[in-house]
């Protein structure tokens, strides 16, 4: 993971937009329902995220 990466996902760095129209909710991207969240993959944690840092806790025998 990159340290612009971590830093986004531990809210310490922000940036970056998105923009359009989007004419139902279904096709709303997560970035528009949600305040201070520019790019929904890099700022917000998900499972994978959490199941990433299990195996790398693993494989270093902790």
């Amino acid at each position: 993971m990159k340290l612009l990466d971590l830093l986004a996902k531990l809210g310490i760095l922000r940036y970056g937009t998105k923009a359009g129209t989007y004419r139902t909710g279904k096709d709303r991207p997560t970035e528009f329902m949600m305040d201070d969240v520019y790019n929904a993959e890099r700022d917000l944690t998900t499972k994978d995220d959490v199941k990433k840092a299990a195996e790398s806790l693993k494989r270093k025998g902790r």
